[in-house]
């Protein structure tokens, strides 16, 4: 039974001792506001920023399948970005020889110039942030929630 929770009850109650934040609701709530904001300042999605981000710093092509697993989401989800950014001339795309059914892809220098772009963005909206609470404070924030999501990553057991 969690911390908190009403003995003798088939449903578990959390309750709160005090005033003391809501953690993990202000982890949610934060994580929210920031990527609408990350997304309205530097012009993309977090989603796809996290994609383009991948894709610049491979030192080759890189296959669907290791993007959806570096990136914690399904390959169909990386598809669907693949195929827009297709349309849109940021990636190229071409075929494993040995097997047709996978696909590398590794960003075009149209692509290339755009993550710069949005990443030089990205390094402002980080400073603006650090404003706010200080660049000591980002810096403990940053290495507190490193551990957060390293110890969750050792619930799961996939270490990331």
């Amino acid at each position: 039974m969690g911390m908190g929770a009403a003995k003798g009850t088939d449903t578990v109650l959390f309750r709160h001792r005090g005033d003391e934040p809501h953690f993990l609701r202000e982890i949610v709530r934060a994580h929210q506001a920031l990527m609408t904001g990350f997304s309205r300042e530097v012009g993309v999605p977090a989603s796809r920023f996290a994609l383009m981000r991948l894709l610049a710093v491979a030192e080759r092509d890189v296959g669907v399948m290791e993007l959806a697993g570096q990136l914690g989401i399904n390959a169909a989800a990386v598809t669907r970005q693949i195929n827009e950014m297709e349309r849109e001339g940021l990636v190229r795309r071409r075929a494993d020889p040995k097997d047709g059914r996978r696909n590398y892809v590794k960003l075009s220098a149209k692509g290339l110039r755009l993550f710069e772009e949005i990443h030089d963005r990205s390094h402002e909206l980080e400073r603006s942030l650090s404003s706010v609470i200080g660049d000591k404070e980002m810096a403990i924030a940053a290495s507190d929630l490193l551990k957060l999501r390293e110890f969750v990553a050792t619930l799961r057991g996939d270490g990331k």
